[in-house]
């Protein structure tokens, strides 16, 4: 909470203030005044301070007033338009004016700078407006960059600003404040703004910014560009009162001296777009707008509120002033201003006052908050005369209040406090206190206590209790911004000012009033204690005064431990800290100050230290806790604690939740609790500290939210979290915090809590008490507040007291029950049972008892609340906490005890901790709270959410809210029972509801009321409303309306209604009318039995058929005893399933229609006799496929397989599978691999192979299976088989099926031969296949090479293979061997052509004279290589030579065949004989040239041939290498 300081700034006396403005980088304040008598004019530069900032006495003046003024955006250069049209610069930088070339002849309206601060816009009184460059010291060049005449009295002008160029120039603005602020480096990055080059931040470019928006009084609105271009964008009914620019969308919002508001969007030529129109009501020439966010719009148009319209969701809203905050109910609102640093927005009233409400959106509410409700009203700030204009400093919290006779400065001060042992003070205005002194305390001379379990009970201090605090008020002659207080004295200070009193009989008394420039003090007894600020030589001292202000000792500190910057005393003892981390304690007790200890510098044991942000010392002297920012500036989320007697710094993490040792995880309870709390306090860093005023080892911390745990909120860790474990409670804010600073375990959580809504900061802690200022509290909190159950308590007190926990409800008792709660507690937290009930032990009191109680539910002991409800003799709590131990979450069991003892809102957070829904809706349900028992269970207690909604109504019943109830026992499902019972004292309302219901059940259960009433009109009315059809014939029935009865039957057919009236009509002997409605009612059974008696047999089959299986047995049986009628029987029979005594009935009376249509639905449940009978009998009658499948539903296998093959009955797959039985059933006529073989030849027979394979194979016959798939002649299949089958036999029957094929042109075939003769162990066959690959090769190809190959592979395996006749075997060795010797002959002559053609001639010539030569090599290929070699050698005459003797020995040579035609052309050729003398050659020729183009002449016929065969066989070698 803050206060507002006024200063009237010095501006000239008498004069009128005609405008103002602030500078946003360095916060100067322009103020331009006039003398309303001499017509002067004045200009005042102020800084925020309200000091003057010109040397001279005006920055300013001339002989005629001005008009308007505005600041550059950036440098301290302002521009000020006069009333004789005049526009002077003022560059405050070096105090220097520079007046505008003269342009303007009449008062000047607008000014407006461009967003970099090169272009400056003027606009005058009739209307010329002007844009002019201006240079970097504010200088306007002579002539503008554009004139124009709009026509019209200028009465608005901006620049457009796009959002990138407002993010550069608040990086600016920011840059320039830190180095106005003395920064270097600041200092020297702004320096390079001007210069792009090297500058980390650069200005926005000229381009941008340069255009401007003009508004005039007769509503045109005009726009120019940056190159001078003009044109009007739009125009308004009346004259434009405000522009403003929406960077965030590009948008123009324009507002009219009616207060018309004008929404446009701006294309890039500045042209717009109108979006929306609004009329706002109030006085238009009185209004005010600003922006109070991106997008916020506020307006003050003299009314009792405000209006604010956000232009990004177009929702709007209002904000009031309150009468309970200090304004008044016909208050107007005249102006606004809006602080983005401080979020406030503040607006000024006709009554003298000002409203602020901060934006303070209320992160911990469990509802969503609308917008109006996140802007919080403060008391309302009275100032000395209605403000004209308001306006706030961008760099501080500095509102400017403009008015008749001048500006005042409110300046922001927060409140300030102090608490001692006895004194307590809070300021509540700027020379106000509000002080409460409590009664003197008796002091035993044992000293300071401290906190131990032996602690004898003589050493504690308390003050009595037969007296009441005296409250007073203190009322001091200066604006004070600081205070403390001691004992017996308290002292207030403004920094140059320090005012001492002293308390006498519980009154204040003005004690001393002295000057000194100090800002860093401290109180004690009758000393006060300085540090002065005026010269930095006394800033590393501390001077003790009197309270006349003589100083009576010097505390030194050396040059190197750096100045004085805290102090803080507490009981006897002072502690001082500097800014360089040095910590001196000092002990008061005694005449003079004494060092307690050793100087400690805290920069050296903490890591990252920065600087002290607040210390406290504790009562004994003991302890002195810091809070400390990091060396980033950063506030450091760990509270450190020196402790002076071990030397040593202990420290809580209130990041982690965690002591400084972080070993939390052992087994024990009070560990398991510790864990708890650190959940609770994790993810804050501290605010404040403060120590009991007497307790050493007891201190209280403010703890805030950090960002980075707002954003991911921690979760507690319970043993059940199966259920909503997707929900996060929104996390508390600021929590208080109660930590026991020990010697041996460190920094300990000794309870954690939410301030109320009434609490704003933490005073102190003086025990029992915590101690807290009051907050001023919202109309939407009040309410959140109530619809939470939080009671807000009001008071004149400016604080408030809240009990400790262990201290509910023991506020006032005696010392020893204090110091044994305080003792047991401090046990308990560390875990030391045994010393804590020894605490207690002694205690009587119930009140104590349950006092500790309380405490349990913190600290999460069960076992302990157990004997504390028993020392109580709280019987019901006791046994409610025993049925609760069988819940398995201890939260839940915690929960039920905080029940039991009263704690409503402790009980209820555990339930959600836990997760525990439906105990929650439980304890919602019995306190209550409906709204929350119905929105537990709707959210996650959805199982109970009927009961829920039941109990609810159940409770509006009880309250007598009948016209509640009834909804909900409708939502809970129960009010077809509930809400009849409840209105039934009541028939009126009961008839009115069911009416108004439509409900069929109640409108049912009113027909039937109104039956037994007799009156069956209007039963048969709701009957008929309520679609109950069977009541309705019941009723007409009754009434004797049977003909309305039958008609309403026979229209609805329902079966209820129709059985009452075949009852009715069959009670009347009219049986065909029974019959019908039977019928009609499906109850065939009576039907069938009236049809019976009464003979009525055309009926009887038909309605035998509609019926059941046991009526159609029945109609069966009756028709059997009717010769004549046996054909009925025998379809009733077989339509009721009992196939057997059909089957028997046919055959009986020779029925073979029947027995066929019967034969086709019997199944295995048939008489296998019956079913070979019907078998024969369609045997007989040719009809064999039916006898084939009678037979296999009789397990007749064998004979069915045998009429399949006699009879060659078709078999298909289905009726294959059905013929083939199961492996554990034995046919008996033989096995089941001779079934399945027998069925696999009648399969062969009939051309289904695949078939027949199935069944050999299932028989294990793989050969024959074998056989069938090689008869199919399907390769896939049988190459499948083989590889599956690892057979010899098979592998070999399978090759010598592919070898069948055209192997030659599928390689994978080739590969399949191979490998199958070779497993099969087939050498022969495989020896022989190698040489019929050798033969193609030779045939084919002419590839010798290859052929060589093959022979020698089939030679190994002849070689290999075990024939049965060996001679066969030698001679096909011998012969092969004969083969490969010539074909090696043949291979080693055409390779010696290369090197030796006479050689290779010779050999040649003898392989011609071999006998046997053509059953390895063809003759015409030794004659071709012959040719050829001649031909190459140009001996054409031998070559020649060599075709006729080829011609000679083979007559039907094909000689084209063996040797290349081109080279038979040039033979020809050559010796000049005609290729006609030889037909063979002229048939070759003529061959040759029919399969070849002329184009492919060149091309080889048996490189072709070599091509495509080595193509498409690459792997042709494989017989080499197998």
């Amino acid at each position: 909470m803050a206060l507002y300081f006024d200063r009237a700034l010095n501006t000239p006396s008498g004069n009128v203030t005609v405008h103002s403005a602030w500078q946003k980088v360095s916060g100067h304040f322009a103020v331009c005044s006039a003398s309303p008598g001499a017509g002067a004019g004045f200009v005042d530069i102020f800084n925020a301070e309200g000091e003057k900032k010109t040397s001279k006495e005006h920055a300013i003046q001339r002989s005629c007033q001005p008009t308007i003024c505005s600041w550059h955006p950036i440098k301290n250069i302002l521009a000020v338009g006069w009333e004789n049209g005049e526009l002077v610069i003022y560059n405050g930088h070096n105090d220097e004016t520079h007046e505008v070339p003269t342009l303007h002849t009449q008062a000047i309206t607008s000014i407006c700078w461009s967003t970099n601060g090169s272009r400056l816009a003027s606009g005058d009184k009739v209307g010329v407006a002007a844009v002019w460059r201006a240079d970097d010291r504010g200088r306007i060049q002579h002539n503008p960059v554009c004139r124009f005449e709009i026509g019209a009295e200028v009465t608005q002008c901006i620049t457009p600003t796009s959002s990138s160029n407002e993010n550069i120039m608040s990086k600016i603005a920011s840059l320039a404040r830190a180095a106005v602020s003395g920064d270097e480096k600041a200092l020297d990055l702004f320096a390079t703004l001007d210069t792009k080059k090297g500058s980390k931040l650069q200005m926005p470019s000229v381009a941008d910014g340069l255009s401007f928006y003009f508004g005039a009084k007769n509503g045109e609105i005009f726009y120019i560009d940056g190159k001078g271009h003009e044109h009007q964008c739009m125009k308004m009914e009346n004259s434009v009162h405000k522009l403003m620019y929406f960077s965030a969308k590009e948008a123009l919002v324009s507002i009219s001296s009616d207060l018309q508001v004008v929404l446009s969007r701006v294309h890039g030529d500045g042209k717009t777009e109108e979006l929306y129109r609004a009329k706002l009501s109030g006085q238009g020439n009185k209004s005010d707008m600003t922006w109070a966010s991106e997008g916020l719009l506020a307006s003050a148009t003299s009314d009792h509120s405000l209006r604010m319209w956000n232009l990004n969701s177009d929702d709007n809203y209002t904000l009031s002033l309150d009468t309970a905050l200090g304004f008044d109910s016909d208050e107007r609102i005249t102006s606004v201003a809006y602080s983005d640093q401080k979020r406030i927005l503040a607006a000024s009233t006709n009554k003298c006052k000002i409203a602020m409400w901060n934006f303070s959106p209320m992160f911990d509410s469990k509802t969503i908050q609308d917008a109006e409700s996140q802007w919080l009203l403060q008391q309302a700030t009275t100032i000395e005369t209605e403000a004209l204009h308001i306006e706030w400093c961008n760099r501080k919290a500095v509102l400017a209040v403009n008015h008749d006779s001048g500006v005042t400065f409110l300046t922001e001060q927060r409140l300030n406090w102090a608490i001692s042992n006895r004194i307590l003070a809070v300021q509540t205005a700027p020379k106000q206190a509000f002080v409460e002194i409590s009664p003197e305390q008796s002091t035993q001379s044992m000293g300071v206590p401290t906190l131990s379990p032996t602690r004898s009970m003589d050493q504690w201090k308390s003050p009595t209790h037969s007296q009441k605090p005296v409250q007073t008020e203190l009322n001091t002659e200066i604006f004070f911004t600081g205070i403390a207080v001691s004992k017996d004295a308290l002292a207030v200070w403004n920094g140059s000012q320090v005012v001492v009193y002293d308390v006498v009989n519980n009154t204040l008394i003005l004690a001393g009033n002295f000057f000194i420039e100090s800002t860093v003090n401290a109180l004690h007894d009758q000393s006060f204690f300085t540090v002065e600020s005026g010269n930095n030589k006394e800033n590393n001292k501390v001077q003790v005064r009197n309270f006349k202000g003589t100083v009576k000792q010097v505390l030194q500190f050396q040059d190197k431990e750096g100045e004085v910057v805290h102090l803080d005393v507490c009981g006897n003892f002072l502690v001082a800290a500097t800014n360089q981390g040095v910590l001196r304690i000092y002990d008061l007790s005694r005449r003079d100050a004494k060092p307690h200890c050793n100087s400690k510098n805290m920069a050296e044991l903490i890591p990252y230290f920065g600087l002290f942000k607040s210390i406290k010392c504790n009562s004994a002297g003991t302890r002195v806790a810091m809070v400390i920012k990091q060396d980033n500036q950063v506030t450091s989320p760990k509270l450190y604690i020196y402790n002076v007697e071990k030397d040593r710094v202990d420290l809580f993490d209130f990041a982690s939740g965690k002591s400084g040792d972080g070993d939390l995880m052992r087994s024990t309870e009070a560990e398991e609790n510790r864990i708890q709390n650190a959940l609770d306090v994790a993810g804050r860093y501290p605010l404040s500290i403060h120590w009991d005023t007497e307790e050493p080892c007891l201190l209280v911390c403010e703890a805030q939210l950090s960002d980075n745990a707002r954003r991911t909120p921690v979760q507690a860790v319970t043993s059940s979290s199966s259920i909503g474990s997707d929900t996060h409670e929104i996390p508390i804010e600021q929590l208080i915090v109660l930590l026991y600073s020990t010697t041996d375990e460190g920094v300990l959580v000794q309870d954690s809590f939410k301030k109320s809504i009434e609490q704003s900061a933490i005073i102190g802690l003086r025990v029992p008490n915590f101690y807290f200022t009051k907050a001023v509290i919202s109309k939407a909190e009040k309410e959140l507040s109530k619809e939470n159950g939080e009671s807000v308590t009001f008071s004149s007190k400016p604080f408030s007291n809240v009990p400790m926990r262990d201290f509910v409800g023991l506020e006032d008792c005696d010392p020893t029950t204090r110091r044994a709660m305080l003792d047991f507690s401090f046990n308990l937290t560390l875990g030391n049972m045994d010393e804590a009930f020894k605490a207690i032990k002694l205690i009587k009191s119930e009140a104590v008892w349950e006092s500790m109680a309380k405490m349990c539910v913190k600290t999460r002991r069960v076992d302990v609340a157990k004997v504390c409800l028993g020392r109580m003799g709280h019987v019901r709590g006791a046994q409610a906490l025993r049925l609760a131990d069988k819940e398995p979450e201890v939260d839940a069991r915690i929960a039920m005890l905080a029940l039991q003892l009263g704690m409503n809102d402790e009980a209820e957070r555990l339930y959600r901790k836990c997760q525990r829904f439906d105990l929650l809706n439980e304890f919602y349900q019995a306190t209550g709270k409906w709204a929350k028992a119905l929105e537990i269970a709707e959210q996650f207690d959805r199982v109970h959410l009927r009961t829920t909604f039941h109990n609810y109504a159940k409770h509006l019943e009880q309250s007598e809210e009948i016209a509640g109830a009834i909804p909900m026992f409708e939502k809970a499902g129960t009010h077809s029972f509930e809400v009849p019972r409840m209105l039934f004292d009541d028939i009126d309302m009961l008839e009115t509801y069911v009416l108004k219901s439509k409900n069929k059940t109640f409108l049912r259960w009113w027909a039937q009321y109104m039956e037994s009433t007799g009156e069956m009109e209007t039963a048969l009315k709701y009957y008929d409303q309520a679609g109950d059809i069977f009541s309705l014939v019941r009723v007409y029935c009754y009434c004797g309306k049977v003909e309305k009865a039958a008609g309403i039957a026979n229209e609805t057919k329902n079966r209820a209604a129709c059985y009452h009236l075949a009852r009715h009509f069959e009670n009347s002997d009219d049986i065909k009318q029974a019959i019908h409605f039977y019928t009609c009612a499906a109850t065939y059974g009576n039907a069938i039995r009236i049809c019976k008696e009464h003979g009525f047999e055309d009926q009887l089959m038909n309605l035998a058929l509609l019926s059941s299986p046991t009526d159609m047995v029945e109609a069966a049986t009756y028709y059997e005893t009717r010769p004549d009628l046996v054909e009925k029987a025998v379809l009733l029979y077989h339509k009721a399933g009992h196939f057997s005594k059909a089957l028997k009935l046919a055959f009986d009376t020779q029925q073979f229609g029947a027995l066929e249509s019967i034969a086709q639905d019997l199944d295995e449940r048939a008489d296998p006799v019956l079913l070979e009978r019907c078998a024969n009998f369609f045997m007989e009658h040719q009809q064999y496929d039916k006898a084939v499948s009678l037979l296999v539903i009789a397990k007749k296998y064998p004979e069915a397989v045998d009429l399949c093959l006699q009879n060659s009955v078709k078999l298909d797959e289905s009726l294959v599978e059905r013929l083939t039985p199961d492996k554990d059933m034995t046919p008996s006529s033989g096995t089941r691999e001779q079934l399945l073989i027998k069925l696999g030849d009648c399969c062969m027979k009939q051309g289904s192979y695949h078939l027949a394979c199935k069944k050999y194979t299932q028989a294990g016959d793989r050969e024959k299976a074998m056989r069938a798939l090689l008869k199919s002649g399907d390769t896939e299949k049988i190459i499948f088989f083989a590889g599956v089958s690892r057979s010899r036999n098979i592998y070999v029957m399978a090759a010598n099926y592919l070898q069948s094929l055209d192997w030659r042109k599928d390689p994978e075939i080739m590969k399949h031969i191979i490998n199958y003769y070779t497993k099969g162990r087939a050498l022969d066959s495989l020896a022989g296949f190698y040489d019929a690959c050798a033969q193609v090769e030779i045939d084919e190809y002419q590839n010798y090479d290859k052929a060589l190959g093959a022979m020698t592979e089939a030679f190994k395996c002849l070689s290999k293979a075990k024939m049965a006749n060996k001679q066969q075997q030698e001679d096909k060795v011998t012969e092969l061997k004969t083969r490969i010797a010539l074909v090696k002959k043949f291979i080693q002559a055409k390779r010696l052509f290369d090197s030796d053609s006479l050689e290779a001639t010779k050999q040649c010539q003898v392989l011609l004279a071999e006998n046997d030569l053509d059953s390895a090599v063809r003759i015409g290929d030794v004659y071709g290589v012959l040719i050829e070699n001649y031909a190459h050698t140009q001996d054409y005459e031998k070559a020649y030579q060599m075709m006729q003797e080829m011609q000679r020995r083979i007559p039907t040579v094909n000689m084209a065949y063996y040797v290349n035609m081109r080279t038979i052309e040039t033979v020809h050729q050559a010796l000049g004989v005609s290729q006609g003398r030889s037909n063979n050659t002229a048939v070759v020729g003529k061959t040759i040239n029919s399969g070849f183009d002329s184009d492919d002449e060149d091309l080889d016929k048996n490189d072709i041939s070599e091509e495509i065969y080595d193509n498409g066989d690459s792997s042709v070698d494989m017989y080499r290498f197998r």
